[in-house]
């Protein structure tokens, strides 16, 4: 009767496969159901390009339609009133100059809204240096620049809730030039409610309280704690990093706006 051989102890152990990693698709919808599934992801799968090209296609959406529907002489001019400082030099013009000066405004701001998607490519860009810096030097996290450029470009979806919100608005409006599109277009913030002409620094703070900006800062923070590979920095500190950041940066703009008003 034959016997089996015992078994080789010494014999390493087979690796347990990995999980696969997220599909795109999923990593989108993650990012608003489950955000920390996607920037988890991320450690092993840098990719960034899908949600931008997301963004991207829904921006130039919004400026089709911003420029069919606006009437851009009236939308300058409606910038002008707000400004006592553009008003002081549009008074010292004479009345042709002051008709050709808006006009060009009113082409070269046509040309901004078609070409929204580079803004947003050059804002992540910049946004994800500023913040790969702070995480990586700052905190010491192994965050990699480009696992940053996809925390930042998946943070920035909520962004584009905003825009099909407004396209929608713009395309349901009898008359899209009353949406005060350059201020606050949308009851998000209570800015909304304030009068843009009155006082800029406080109105631009009560701007600040934003519902979107405020979901993309919670995203960030979340998305640079879970994206480094040795976890630094903690959740906690990553989320109060990322709104003090916020808070300077909208401090900043509210004194600029307020000095050249």
């Amino acid at each position: 009767m034959s016997t089996l051989p015992p078994p080789n102890l010494n014999q390493p152990m087979s690796p347990t496969p990995a999980a696969p990693g997220l599909s795109e698709g999923q990593r989108i919808i993650n990012t608003f159901i489950a955000p920390s599934k996607t920037f988890t992801d991320i450690q092993t799968n840098a990719s960034w390009w899908v949600p931008w090209v997301l963004g991207a296609v829904i921006g130039l959406a919004f400026g089709i339609v911003a420029v069919q529907k606006l009437d851009m002489k009236r939308f300058i001019q409606q910038q002008i009133d707000q400004s006592p400082s553009a008003q002081k030099r549009l008074e010292q013009l004479s009345p042709a100059q002051r008709e050709q000066g808006l006009s060009i405004q009113a082409t070269v701001t046509k040309v901004i809204f078609y070409i929204t998607p580079i803004f947003g490519l050059i804002l992540g860009l910049l946004c994800a240096l500023v913040l790969w810096v702070i995480f990586s030097f700052g905190f010491g996290g192994d965050i990699g620049f480009g696992r940053s450029l996809a925390v930042v470009f998946y943070a920035f979806l909520p962004r584009s809730i905003y825009a099909i919100l407004l396209t929608v608005s713009f395309l349901a409006s009898s008359d899209a030039n009353t949406i005060d599109i350059a201020n606050n277009p949308m009851p998000l913030n209570p800015a909304f409610f304030m009068d843009p002409t009155g006082n800029k620094f406080l109105y631009t703070l009560a701007s600040g309280f934003d519902i979107i900006s405020i979901w993309i800062v919670v995203l960030l923070g979340l998305g640079f704690a879970k994206a480094s590979v040795n976890k630094k920095p903690s959740t906690s500190a990553a989320l109060t990093t990322m709104f003090v950041v916020y808070a300077l940066l909208i401090l900043a703009t509210a004194a600029i706006k307020a000095a050249f008003a």
